[in-house]
């Protein structure tokens, strides 16, 4: 019977430990990120560089207000599509695939319109001979749409002047 309880006490202490782990996944920003990005480029040992990143890898990555620059097939084996946005950090341009098993929610977006937040697992970095500082991949996302502006929603009217404010 001690055995038993024994055993039932280590099966509860073990599924609490690694049920903590889900719940206590470290969140990061898209400041974060590049600043993590330039540390890593700014080191010398690969093997401190490839440690780095696997600490990097598997934090739960938040971004807001990223406008989709477009929607593709994705490449990566477990998911159906790719969403591509941009966004500008310290001056930096960083371009997003982000991957989402929501295609309901994909569906929804629109090119060059859609204004989104996005929360997920950061996967890596990678980079391509053209003018971004550096591409993210990030995986088991939630997107959210937030209502992207519109064109006359841009214009308001100074009510007290009856002028034109373009913003």
């Amino acid at each position: 019977m001690r055995t038993l309880i024994a055993i039932m006490f280590f099966g509860v202490i073990l599924s609490i430990g690694c049920a903590s782990n889900l719940f206590f996944v470290q969140e990061i920003g898209s400041d974060e990120i590049i600043a993590e990005k330039e540390a890593i480029d700014k080191l010398d040992n690969p093997a401190m560089q490839y440690r780095k990143l696997s600490e990097l890898s598997n934090k739960k990555v938040f971004l807001n207000d990223v406008l989709v620059k477009d929607i593709i097939e994705s490449q990566h084996v477990d998911y159906t599509f790719c969403v591509i946005a941009e966004l500008t950090v310290r001056d930096k341009k960083v371009e997003c695939h982000i991957y989402s098993a929501s295609i309901k929610t994909i569906s929804k977006l629109n090119k060059q319109q859609s204004i989104i937040d996005v929360s997920g697992t950061f996967r890596r970095f990678f980079s391509t001979l053209d003018d971004y500082y550096t591409k993210i991949e990030i995986t088991n996302a939630t997107i959210k749409i937030n209502e992207p502006v519109k064109e006359e929603e841009k214009e308001v009217i100074n009510e007290e002047t009856n002028t034109e404010i373009k913003e």
